[in-house]
C-alpha cells in the first residue's frame, strides 16, 4: 500500500528499472482499507467490522429468502459440512453482521470513494454458515440506510442468531479445553466470533494505492506483455524476472498474506483474489445461472464472461479470520455489484463470493 506515486516510485525502485518503475506506477490502483487504530471507539453511525449495525427504530435485521433447494446446496459440501448446512438452513437465522461503512467518512476521502454514496452508511450482511457453498445474491444483503446519526441506536443481535453464536462458542471453548496448546499465544485472551457474528471493532477508513493483483482484471492497465508476464506467462527469462520482481514487491508492501489480515479489508479498488477475480464468478451465476462451469463451458464462453466481468465492481471484501479474530479462520468474502446496479442503488443485486486457497 502506498499514499502517493511518489512513495510507490520510490519503493518501487527495489524491484524494477525505472521505465517499469513508471509504468507500475501508473497501474496502480486507488482503494479504501479499513484499518484497526488503537484508541479508536465505537460510535453510533461510525465505520466498523463486526458487532451489530446501528439502525433507526422499526428496523428488521435482515434474514437469506429459503433457498429453493437447499440439498442442492447441501451435498455442495463434504459430509459434514452437508450436516451443518442443513441444519443451518432449517433454523432460517438471520444473515450475520458482517461491517458497517460510514459513507459521509468515505466521502471525504476524495476521488478513491467515487461511485458510492456519499450519505448514510451501508450495512453488510452475510450468510457465513451457507455463503462458502453458495454464490449469489441470497448468501449476502447490502443495505443502504440513511437515517441521520442523531435517530440511530445500536441494535442487539436477534434472540435466534445469539443462541446459536451461544451454542457455537460454547462447543469451540470445549474444544479448546481439550487441546489447550492449539492457541498461540497471540491469540489467547483475543474476543473471537462465529459465523453467526464477530466481535464489534471501530476501523478508520483509509484512502490508499495498491498494486493490482496479478488475477484481478485491473492488472491489465499494464502493458500487455508486462500484464501477462505479472500472471506468470510467456515463459521468457525476461518475463520470468518480471513476475518475480513482481510477486515480491505485491508481498513486500503487504498486499499479499506477508503482512497484517485486516490490510486484505478493502473498500472499493480491485480485489485481492485468493483463486481468480471473484467478478468471473459473479458472472458465472448471474448469466448463466449455475455456480460453476466445467473446462469445456469455460473455454467456450471464456471471451463473453471476461467481457461481461469488465461490467462489475468490487464494493467490499472482508478477510473473515480477521473479521472473526480467530487464526484457524480462512476464506475472503466479496461483495460484487455490476456498475449499473450501483448507480442506481440497487444493493439488493450484490452478489457474494467466497474463495479460499
Amino acid at each position: 500500500m502506498f499514499d502517493s506515486p511518489a512513495e510507490a516510485a520510490q519503493a518501487l525502485r527495489a524491484y524494477f528499472d525505472p521505465p517499469r518503475v513508471e509504468l507500475v506506477v501508473k497501474a496502480l490502483v486507488p482503494a479504501i482499507v479499513l484499518e484497526p487504530r488503537s484508541g479508536l471507539k465505537m460510535v453510533l453511525g461510525g465505520t466498523r467490522l463486526g458487532g451489530t449495525p446501528d439502525a433507526p427504530a422499526g428496523f428488521v435485521w435482515p434474514r437469506p429468502p429459503a433457498p429453493a433447494d437447499p440439498e442442492e446446496i447441501a451435498k455442495r459440501g463434504n459430509e459434514y459440512a452437508a450436516r451443518e448446512m442443513r441444519d443451518h438452513m432449517a433454523l432460517g437465522l438471520p444473515y450475520a453482521f458482517v461491517a458497517q461503512i460510514d459513507l459521509a467518512e468515505a466521502a471525504g476521502l476524495g476521488d478513491g470513494a467515487s461511485g458510492i454514496p456519499t450519505e448514510g452508511r451501508l450495512l453488510f450482511f452475510y450468510d457465513y454458515a451457507v455463503g462458502p457453498w453458495e454464490t449469489g445474491t441470497r448468501p449476502a444483503r447490502v443495505i443502504w440506510d440513511r437515517t441521520p446519526a442523531t435517530d440511530l441506536t445500536s441494535l442487539s443481535m436477534p434472540e435466534d442468531l445469539a443462541a446459536a453464536a451461544t451454542k457455537e462458542r460454547a462447543a469451540r471453548d470445549a474444544i479448546a479445553a481439550q487441546f489447550p496448546d492449539r492457541e498461540g499465544e497471540s491469540n489467547k485472551g483475543v474476543e473471537k466470533g462465529t459465523v453467526y457474528g464477530a466481535p464489534g471493532r471501530a476501523m478508520f477508513l483509509r484512502q490508499t494505492l495498491r498494486l493490482p493483483h496479478p488475477a484481478a482484471l485491473e492488472i491489465n492497465a499494464l502493458p500487455s506483455d508486462l500484464a501477462v508476464a505479472a500472471r506468470g506467462g510467456s515463459g521468457s527469462n525476461d518475463a520470468e524476472d518480471f513476475h518475480t520482481a513482481y510477486e515480491e514487491a505485491l508481498e513486500a508492501h503487504l498486499d499479499g498474506y506477508s503482512g497484517d489480515a485486516w490490510r486484505r479489508n478493502q473498500l472499493l479498488g480491485a480485489p485481492m483474489p485468493e483463486q481468480d477475480d471473484p467478478r468471473y464468478d459473479a458472472v458465472v451465476v448471474s448469466e448463466f445461472g449455475k455456480q460453476y462451469l466445467s473446462r469445456e463451458e469455460w473455454d467456450t464462453r471464456r471471451a463473453d464472461i471476461l467481457r461481461k466481468a469488465e461490467d462489475w465492481v468490487l464494493l467490499l471484501q472482508v478477510d473473515l479470520g480477521n473479521w472473526m479474530q480467530e487464526r484457524f479462520v480462512e476464506g475472503t468474502v466479496y461483495f460484487v455489484i455490476r456498475k449499473d446496479d450501483l448507480a442506481k442503488r440497487r444493493f439488493e443485486q450484490v452478489v457474494a463470493v467466497y474463495q479460499q486457497t
